[in-house]
């Protein structure tokens, strides 16, 4: 019995054991590499995503910024002083814009014959005329911004830069030359910096702005030999890039200089709203070595115990249990941070409406305490005093009283979202009359006449979509022709949803100013043309969105204008009560 358990022991200890640890080995080194692999390719698309999420991020941001440009043209365009000041006073405009806006490098004003009347500085850049010819007889001929891209044939990323240009035109309609600004490229990398600091730190990827064809625009290490000639790439970021610029998001590829191996994520700019945008695409990348460093200790590990065979096999499991254990915990924290991100996000949202509120609510007592003691004041010392106390006393009144209105109209904006009331069955008909009976002072002061088609009935704030209707009412009268105003209303069925109509025949809006008249405050006359703080459109498309419709205007400039908004009704049977006539008119 004894010799048969010592060759058993024997047989065991010399081959049986060591084919076991050998086999262990084999097994645990082959789970390993298969974890390491994994691994890789977790936080290769892991950080992936998030480089394509940054190059979406900014390519967004590229395109709000130019957008703002866009929108800044249209007012230099329309500012009173530019289009018909002293060279004096349009030179004084155009440097109060280039202090104001800081992304310009240049901005210039020229005559019907392209000639530059007034600049912040003699030429755009060195080398350069300082208008581009054919951009101005684009102007010229089609009356609408022109878009000017960045030109390869610019000396240096210093004097890169894009162009919008304008046109001017005086009271009846004559054109009188354009606007002109330059944004240096070299303006927009503040965006880069600070958008790819916000994830990954300083100094821990590279980024390029390119054309839609693969000319470099602007890169964070430009390199040496840049000056001679602009670089076009060809490599697949920018390819898949290029084939869709839709979508966003990364691929593995070389180094297009240095020649290792990075991620990059990419991204297209798409414009902003009405503004088409230029055709650049944005790309992040990382090399390996950074996107690996999380494992690279765990590569270390599995290379020591390669070597050192004697150490435990339980030992190298739970180190490699626990490595991935951690990789796990910290994508889970990372997705919860990205959810507790989403829900602190509506909260700020929610926060913000109740500031604007309690904001508007609480100036109104200093502010009205203001108004009071000025036009106390003004009634008390009028003629006391000598003539500029009486008109700065005069300026005080109104602007305390201009205040008050701008306050009380943001508070009547804030309480479109705070100081709703649930939806209801609203006959629209009803709604109609009752906006009517408010305004039936200035109807029958202005000789309006309002008529209209039978209105259905819909759900809704009935108090809300009264203040539509009163609005929109209030601008046809305001804003009549020559003639009494002469308004009518109308409603039709479309698919699962009623659209309404406010047609007028009044002075009409200018269809590049569409979009503009909705946005809160924003004006196309001054108040010694029309009174008003320019807020009602916002408030009645604020309301609208609120009932999960739609607003938006037809028109052109001196023949009317109509107002269409949309109030969705899932029912497929149209409500319209029989009660109500087919028009009802007012004088």
């Amino acid at each position: 019995m004894q010799t048969v358990a010592f060759n058993t022991s024997s047989r065991w200890t010399e081959r049986i054991l060591p084919l076991l640890l050998g086999l262990c080995f084999f097994i645990a080194t082959a789970l390993g590499l298969y974890a390491l692999s994994f691994l890789r390719a977790m936080l290769v698309a892991e950080r992936g995503n998030e480089l394509a999420m940054n190059a979406a991020a900014v390519a967004d941001t590229v395109d709000r910024v130019l957008f703002e440009r866009y929108g800044d043209i249209q007012l230099f365009a329309n500012d009173g002083v530019i289009r018909e000041g002293t060279s004096e006073e349009r030179m004084a405009r155009l440097l109060h814009y280039s202090q104001l806006y800081w992304y310009y490098s240049w901005l210039g004003i020229t005559d019907a014959d392209g000639t530059v009347l007034a600049a912040t500085d003699s030429r755009p850049a060195p080398g350069a005329p300082p208008i581009n010819r054919a951009a101005f007889d684009a102007v010229q001929r089609s009356g609408t911004i022109h878009l000017e891209p960045v030109p390869r044939s610019a000396e240096s990323q210093q004097h890169k830069a894009v162009g919008f240009m304008a046109p001017m035109y005086g009271p009846r309609g004559e054109f009188r030359g354009v606007v002109a600004s330059l944004v240096p490229i070299e303006n927009l990398r503040s965006i880069f910096e600070q958008e790819g600091r916000l994830r990954y730190g300083q100094d821990t990827y590279d980024w390029l702005l390119l054309t839609r064809d693969g000319a470099i625009i602007s890169e964070k290490q430009a390199a040496a030999d840049s000056a001679n000639g602009t670089a076009v790439l060809e490599i697949p970021s920018h390819t898949r890039a290029a084939s869709d610029r839709q979508q966003s998001g990364f691929v593995e590829e070389i180094h297009h200089r240095r020649g290792y191996s990075v991620v990059t994520g990419y991204a297209s700019t798409r414009g902003y709203r009405d503004f088409p945008g230029f055709d650049w695409i944005v790309l992040f990348r990382q090399t390996h070595d950074q996107v690996y460093a999380p494992v690279d200790r765990l590569l270390w590990t599995v290379g020591g115990i390669g070597v050192l065979v004697i150490l435990p096999l339980t030992g190298f499991g739970i180190l490699v249990s626990w490595k991935l254990g951690r990789e796990r915990s910290e994508l889970i924290k990372t997705r919860q941070d990205l959810e507790t991100s989403v829900a602190e996000l509506g909260r700020s949202n929610a926060d913000l409406q109740q500031f604007a509120y309690v904001a508007s609510h609480d100036l109104q007592e200093p502010l009205r305490m203001v108004s009071s003691y000025t036009q106390l004041l003004a009634r008390r010392y009028r003629g006391k005093l000598d003539a500029d106390a009486d008109e700065f006393i005069a300026y005080a009144v109104d602007g305390a009283t201009r205040m008050q209105k701008l306050i009380q109209d943001l508070l009547a904006y804030s309480r479109v979202s705070t100081g709703s009331q649930p939806f209801e069955s609203t006959p629209m008909g009803a709604v109609l009359s009752y906006a009517m009976d408010n305004l039936l002072s200035a109807i029958k002061d202005s000789q309006a006449v309002v008529t209209h088609d039978r209105l259905p009935t819909v759900r809704g704030d009935a108090k809300q979509l009264a203040q539509v209707f009163q609005n929109l009412l209030s601008n046809a009268i305001k804003f009549h022709g020559e003639g009494p105003p002469r308004i009518h209303i109308s409603a039709r069925r479309k698919e699962d949803e009623w659209l309404f109509s406010v047609r007028d025949e009044g002075i009409g809006i200018d269809p590049q100013f569409a979009g503009r008249i909705f946005v809160i405050f924003q004006r196309l006359h001054t108040r010694a043309e029309y009174p008003g703080t320019g807020i009602g459109l916002a408030i009645c498309k604020k309301i609208v969105e609120r009932h999960g419709g739609r607003m938006w205007v037809e028109s052109e400039s001196g023949k009317g204008a109509t107002f269409w908004f949309s109030i969705p009704d899932p029912s497929q049977k149209p409500s319209l009560p029989p009660s109500e006539g087919d028009t009802t008119g007012a004088e």
